[in-house]
């Protein structure tokens, strides 16, 4: 990332004060930079699989039917958004220092709500502070009218391990649970987002690379230029420059099917499009 390099970075909050004006500068912002990264933080994993299984024990339809019933049963916390050209580069409207955005909902209820006890400690850690999500947050409607009118078909859409942060924005989107199958999640993913989705977890698995965010950046010799690990705004970012480290890697040593677009990790449909370098 040219850019990143040059100027820092900074993490816009978004709270329901501010959220048209945020949504104006993306709009901005598209019209140059159309590769955007998505991370969300939620409250863990709130229904365990029943059968104690590990995730590499499950097909994608039991890996869809899992994600979906704990995306059914909690609520989003913070949803991070980078927005980047195909060289890497974030906008920076002329004003001296690059923007990555962190949306801060409000409908989950930290003393009421269900959670993964050790999942809301590690985010409290982190610095997410519930009770200011709770009396200033974004509300999902709002957000989601917004969302619709901003993104077009051209886009290319980028996660880690994105099944969760897709799941969690397609029910924001459609403001109910999510498809009974996956493959009818997977044509609403489609619809809502196009065919250009990159899971830089699943570019790994080829070139025999394993790991999670943070060990497989180390490993490409990343630093996290902004923020703290468990926030969303930092983690999209971090998972932005993966992304294009990674994408130069291959194109440098001719791994062209490494940039397939695909479903997130563990639902495993691929999509015919050639990521553009």
């Amino acid at each position: 990332m040219d850019q990143v390099a040059k100027k820092a970075v900074v993490i816009r909050e978004v709270w329901e004060g501010n959220l048209e004006f945020e949504f104006s500068l993306i709009r901005s912002a598209l019209k140059s930079h159309s590769c955007i990264s998505i991370d969300t933080e939620f409250p863990g994993t709130v229904i365990p699989d029943m059968k104690n299984r590990k995730f590499f024990d499950l097909n994608p339809e039991e890996t869809y039917s899992q994600m979906k019933a704990n995306v059914d049963a909690s609520k989003l916390i913070q949803l991070g958004l980078t927005l980047s050209d195909h060289c890497g580069n974030l906008p920076d409207f002329g004003w001296g220092a690059c923007f990555v955005w962190q949306f801060n909902f409000r409908e989950f209820d930290v003393e009421k709500d269900l959670q993964n006890f050790s999942s809301i400690k590690l985010l409290k850690q982190n610095g997410i502070d519930f009770s200011a999500n709770k009396t200033y947050g974004v509300r999902s409607e709002d957000f989601a009218r917004l969302f619709r009118g901003c993104f077009g078909p051209n886009c290319t859409w980028v996660t880690f391990h994105g099944g969760y942060d897709f799941g969690y924005l397609i029910k924001a989107l459609t403001n109910s649970d999510l498809p009974r199958d996956l493959g009818t999640f997977s044509n609403l993913l489609s619809h809502c987002f196009g065919n250009s989705m990159y899971d830089v977890k699943a570019m790994m698995e080829p070139l025999g690379l394993r790991g999670g965010l943070e060990s497989l950046a180390e490993y490409f010799n990343l630093v996290r230029v902004a923020g703290k690990s468990h926030q969303a705004g930092s983690d999209s970012l971090l998972t932005m420059q993966l992304f294009m480290k990674v994408k130069q890697w291959c194109v440098y040593r001719d791994y062209s099917t490494v940039l397939i677009p695909c479903m997130p990790y563990g639902l495993n449909l691929e999509v015919n499009r050639r990521v553009e370098v």
